[in-house]
């Protein structure tokens, strides 16, 4: 499968190859982790991708040794290699305490490779051998048997597989009611030197989209300022009511971690005097 990026650089994913669009006589051979890596990046495009998920996906499943220091060299070589093949636009983005994300804004198209297998076969296969005549009356009384062998068979394949898929709805509506409650943040774009990051449950509205940018607007006029292990986490508030039942209470914090404790710790904007937080 082949991918075109932004109109400009085009992807081999079978290859690993990267090469201008116009110019794919000098194209830029990648290795088979970097590879993965990207095309894992891809078809979650807009998504952020966990680093846990991404060491399973390019490394661990192949028997190869995984790492913070494979990845993040992984993910410098793409940057580079995207930006001299042309693409300006940022691709990659670092999501801090969580993984990358393949930027939604880059188009991409994808070009499938056509294959005549099958027609070369059809064309290849030698003529089919005539059969057999057979007389009429056997192969009646042949079909009229099977017919009556195959009718209570058919009856317990229906039954069985009747039994297995109620069996499977059953489970999975067990497991939907009692699965846990997953806390899961959302990248929602750049404020000041933060990421922005927000519980994926603030955006089940009607009006998902308009509800996030007026948000990111919000935070960008702060202007919050983060360094490289930290970020800006939006949440809701269930501990106090507003005076309005229309109204929801957000509160903009800044997120980073103990070293001593191991331990993630949030504040507000203005970072705590003699804070352990780095």
């Amino acid at each position: 499968m082949k991918f075109l990026f932004n109109k400009q650089v085009i992807f081999d994913s079978d290859t690993g190859l990267l090469a201008v669009h116009d110019e794919q006589d000098d194209p830029v051979q990648i290795s088979n982790p970097t590879k993965r890596l990207l095309l894992l990046l891809l078809n979650h495009q807009g998504e952020v991708v966990n680093r846990e998920v991404i060491f399973k996906k390019v490394w661990d499943d192949f028997g190869m040794v995984s790492s913070n220091n494979n990845l993040n060299h992984c993910i410098s070589k793409l940057r580079r290699i995207l930006r001299n093949l042309g693409l300006e636009e940022e691709v990659i983005t670092t999501v801090p305490k969580m993984g990358f994300l393949f930027q939604e804004e880059i188009e991409v198209e994808q070009f499938p490779e056509l294959s005549c297998t099958s027609t070369a076969q059809n064309e290849l296969a030698p003529p089919s051998e005539p059969r057999s005549e057979t007389p009429q009356s056997v192969l009646a009384d042949n079909k009229a048997s099977s017919s009556l062998w195959r009718r209570p068979q058919r009856l317990m394949n229906s039954i069985t597989m009747v039994v297995a898929v109620t069996t499977l709805l059953a489970s999975a509506l067990f497991w939907y009611n009692n699965r846990p409650l997953d806390r899961k943040e959302v990248f929602i774009g750049k404020a000041g030197t933060c990421s922005v990051l927000i519980s994926e449950s603030l955006l089940h509205i009607t009006d998902a989209l308009s509800f996030k940018e007026g948000l990111l607007r919000y935070a960008q006029s702060l202007d919050p300022q983060c360094r490289s292990d930290q970020y800006l986490l939006v949440i809701k508030s269930r501990s106090y009511k507003t005076w309005s039942q229309e109204l929801s209470r957000l509160y903009f914090m800044r997120c980073g971690n103990l070293r001593e404790n191991k331990a993630e710790i949030c504040w507000s904007l203005n970072e705590p005097i003699n804070s352990s937080a780095s």
